[in-house]
């Protein structure tokens, strides 16, 4: 062997156990890593004993009326593990530690067969899933039973829940000038959800331009939009009101002065459906639906009337045109 020969092979033997020595490093702080991702899953991220508590915990952020929904959905899932009536039945009276897959497609069976309108079965159905994904992260849950569980697609009824502008318009000339025509008028013309208008008050309506109002809406997921009250709206609504405080209801009951709840403005805008002879059961939401088509139909903007309705994606506005289509490939056959 020459030099040139035992040089390399000096540079050869040093490379290898360079490359052990880096071999070794490396799996070092592989484990190190493994073993720091295995602490950080066997931390406790929620102190949970019981059904009523993890379910307590899932609805921690939501907006009230969304709590009271989702917390009966829940409930009418432990009321059919426990063989009883939901308004019987209590959180803790079924364990979901001990829930089978066969449990939820039980319960997804029983659904069907209830009666409820398609989108309510698929709520209740997203809600139990949306509660075993929360518990498992908790570590309440050994494993999330909802993942194996595919929601149903559900039938678009969105073209039903909109009503034509003739509709709207007598549902207000019927309803007698005051409180309930104001809400019928408010629903519409802001396009509020119901759970935005029941906790209005007056710190929450403020003059705007050329003589117009503005309300501040606090929303679903938190989010909080400003939108314009036409004047002729904005004039009704100050001269209706009662009280200088700012803290005071928008729209009070006849008795009490209290607020108006859901149930209650629910009321207010079927009763005014009734008075105009409309077939289905009207509710707030149809003036929500009414409102983005309407206003996209006379040619506002999608991007503002996704602003003013507080559509998180444009998609969702868009669907108002897809469900009032204006043209179509039929017009276009012979006849």
């Amino acid at each position: 062997m020459n030099h040139w020969e035992a040089g390399y092979s000096v540079i050869f033997a040093a490379g290898i156990r360079y490359y052990e020595k880096l071999k070794s490093i490396s799996c070092w702080d592989s484990k190190k890593k493994m073993s720091s991702r295995a602490t950080r899953t066997d931390r406790k991220i929620a102190e949970v004993n019981s059904t009523a508590q993890l379910v307590a915990l899932w609805l921690h952020q939501m907006r009230p009326q969304t709590q009271r929904t989702y917390e009966y959905d829940i409930r009418c899932l432990i009321a059919f593990l426990a063989g009883q009536s939901p308004q019987q039945t209590k959180l803790n009276d079924a364990s979901l530690q001990s829930l089978t897959l066969n449990d939820l497609y039980a319960f997804a069976d029983y659904l069907e067969t209830s009666g409820l309108a398609a989108s309510t079965r698929k709520r209740r159905l997203a809600a139990v899933k949306s509660l075993l994904s929360f518990g498992q992260f908790c570590g309440y849950l050994d494993i999330n039973l909802g993942a194996r569980y595919k929601l149903p697609k559900v039938k678009n009824t969105l073209a039903r829940r909109i009503l034509s502008e003739l509709e709207v318009m007598t549902m207000i000339a019927l309803t007698p000038p005051g409180r309930d025509r104001l809400v019928i008028q408010f629903f519409y013309y802001t396009g509020a959800r119901v759970g935005e208008v029941e906790g209005l008050t007056w710190r929450d309506i403020q003059p705007g331009r050329d003589g117009q109002g503005q309300v501040t809406l606090f929303g679903k997921g938190g989010e909080t939009r400003t939108v314009i009250i036409p004047d002729s709206l904005y004039r009704e609504l100050l001269d209706s009101r009662a009280s200088q405080h700012p803290s005071t209801p928008v729209f009070v009951s006849r008795k009490g002065k209290k607020p108006l709840k859901a149930r209650q403005l629910r009321k207010i805008v079927a009763d005014a459906g009734q008075r105009a002879d409309i077939a289905e059961a009207v509710s707030p939401h149809w003036l929500r639906h009414s409102h983005g088509t309407h206003s996209l139909e006379r040619g506002a903007p999608p991007q503002l009337t996704q602003r003013t309705l507080g559509h998180a994606s444009l998609e969702t506005t868009s669907k108002y045109l897809h469900a009032r289509p204006s043209d179509s490939s039929g017009l276009y056959l012979p006849k």
